[in-house]
């Protein structure tokens, strides 16, 4: 990033010069702003906060000394300043050293002089810049480790209390954001939070384990009034940037000094439980509103359980259908904990699948395929990702026990025969037509085998080279094209499945026929 200039010179033709003769740009400036005396040198430098102020000694209004000396005496150490003079003014220049003026030139300007004092004073800026960046680093380190400290609940060491108190005078309260994504997600997550989360030096994110974050923040109000507008509208426009993640926000309650700081996490998580029965997709909860909330850990087990594999009994789909819609509503309503609700729809859809093993034959494999069970510590699925693995598990175990009537069978299976026949040549598979005749992918597949005593794949190859042999004996195409009419996306795909089934090439064919 290149430096700001400032020139200022009450001739116009001395201005004029400085930013023609100078290779600003090559020497790493910019020229950010001109004018022509002291009193408007001033009210640049408030404005354009430049690196670097070119400046001549005899100006109108006020000389370039009195504004060196006002610009110092607001406290501002960090600007550089090159004076232009004239020989006859070097008692001037003398007395410019107590304003720590960095150099001066001598008017007329030598050009190569002239360049060769600013490509130094270019080099001095980066080093300048170089170690305050190393510095801000080191700090911002040193205040991470002592907010995760204070995050954590361990004991504060020494030099973290001091960190901590000496941050917590920056802002008039403090307050942290949990954030819970997949684990897998982070790296890109990261990337997206941090190009918005930096635009605050009073934001600071820390990761607490593999799934979740924490964002803690300073607030503009105190802590007696809660989270800031500001905060609250740049974390909730985070959550919106979030929409292509599944990731959760909650905020906790404010404290007063960064040393109390675990608080607010704990109630941040207690707030982030509640994320487990919204319905609105990613956006924030806020301690405040929810802290009234409570939850239940006791709903009658037995009895919906009976329910649920009573219709398995029964093959009475509508009656699971209605047990699950009971069990959703009711949990909702009751606000069951979400540990408790997430145990007990997996323990149910263990009960289902040992079912469905007692009732399918065990040399098919079906049971143990049917449907994904996900674990106890998957904190990212929601209330209504586990009712709808709930019926999806419905869904396919009642197609499932229905299509173990052999006439039933023998119908779809006609069904998906006459299908596979006609579209062969396109890009069919397992998944496709589990999806077309909602059937699961691995029932379909047993099915097929049990049924036409090969399977998909094989079938699908028999019917491509079958109609890739009628196409050769009539000879009117290359073999290529041959292969990409029945369907073959390579070549040599097509010429693997031909020999296989057919002992030689497809020349060797056209040959014998």
């Amino acid at each position: 990033m290149a430096f700001k200039v400032l020139l200022i010179d009450d001739e116009p033709l001395a201005l004029e010069g400085l930013q023609l003769w100078i290779p600003w740009e090559n020497l790493g400036f910019e020229v950010c702003g001109v004018c022509g005396n002291g009193s408007e040198g001033l009210k640049h430098m408030e404005e354009l906060k430049p690196d670097l102020v070119m400046v001549d000694i005899h100006m109108p209004v006020m000389n370039g000394l009195e504004m060196i000396a006002e610009w110092r005496r607001r406290g501002n150490d960090s600007t550089r300043f090159i004076i232009l003079t004239g020989y006859s003014d070097f008692d001037y220049t003398r007395k410019a050293l107590k304003y720590r003026v960095s150099r001066y030139l001598l008017k007329p300007l030598d050009e190569e002089q002239a360049e060769l004092e600013i490509r130094q004073m270019g080099q001095e800026l980066a080093k300048e810049r170089e170690q305050l960046y190393v510095g801000q680093v080191a700090q911002r380190e040193k205040e991470n480790l002592a907010i995760k400290e204070a995050l954590t609940g361990k004991e504060l060491s020494t030099e973290a209390a001091g960190v901590l108190e000496s941050l917590s005078r920056s802002s008039h309260g403090w307050n942290v954001c949990l954030v819970q994504i997949a684990a897998e997600d982070y790296c890109r997550w990261s990337t997206v939070a941090a190009e918005f989360l930096d635009r605050s030096k009073a934001m600071y994110v820390i990761r607490l384990r593999n799934d979740l974050v924490s964002i803690v923040f300073g607030s503009a109000e105190s802590a007696s009034h809660g989270t800031s507008c500001t905060a609250r509208q740049r974390l909730e426009e985070l959550a919106r940037r979030l929409a292509d993640f599944r990731a959760f926000m909650a905020i906790g309650e404010a404290v007063s000094s960064l040393t109390f700081i675990n608080h607010s996490r704990v109630t941040a998580e207690k707030a982030l439980l509640h994320t487990f029965y919204n319905t609105n997709g990613n956006g924030v909860m806020d301690y405040e509103s929810l802290k009234d909330l409570t939850f239940q850990r006791h709903h009658d087990q037995v009895e919906l359980a009976a329910r649920i594999l009573g219709a398995f009994q029964l093959i009475d789909h509508d009656a699971y259908r209605s047990a699950a819609d009971y069990i959703e509503q009711s949990f909702r309503q009751l606000r069951i904990h979400p540990e408790e609700a997430r145990k007990y729809v997996i323990y149910l859809l263990h009960e289902i699948r040992a079912y469905m093993r007692s009732e399918l034959a065990e040399d098919s494999g079906a049971p143990n395929r049917l449907f994904d069970i996900p674990n106890l510590d998957e904190r990212l699925l929601t209330w209504n990702d586990l009712i709808d693995m709930l019926q999806s598990c419905g869904r396919v175990c009642f197609e499932l026990l229905l299509k173990e009537n052999a006439s039933e069978t023998q119908g779809i299976v006609q069904d998906i025969n006459d299908y596979i026949h006609e579209h062969y040549r396109e890009g069919l598979s397992i998944k496709m037509l589990a999806e077309r005749f909602f059937l699961h992918p691995a029932y379909l597949g047993q099915l097929l085998i049990r049924k036409n005593g090969i399977g998909f794949n094989e079938m699908l190859h028999n019917l491509r080279i079958e109609e890739a042999c009628r196409l050769l004996q009539m000879n009117q195409y290359k073999n290529s094209e041959v292969s990409e009419k029945v369907g073959y996306s390579t070549y040599h795909h097509f010429l693997k499945q031909f020999e296989k089934r057919l002992n030689m090439s497809p020349n060797e064919y056209k040959k014998h026929v």
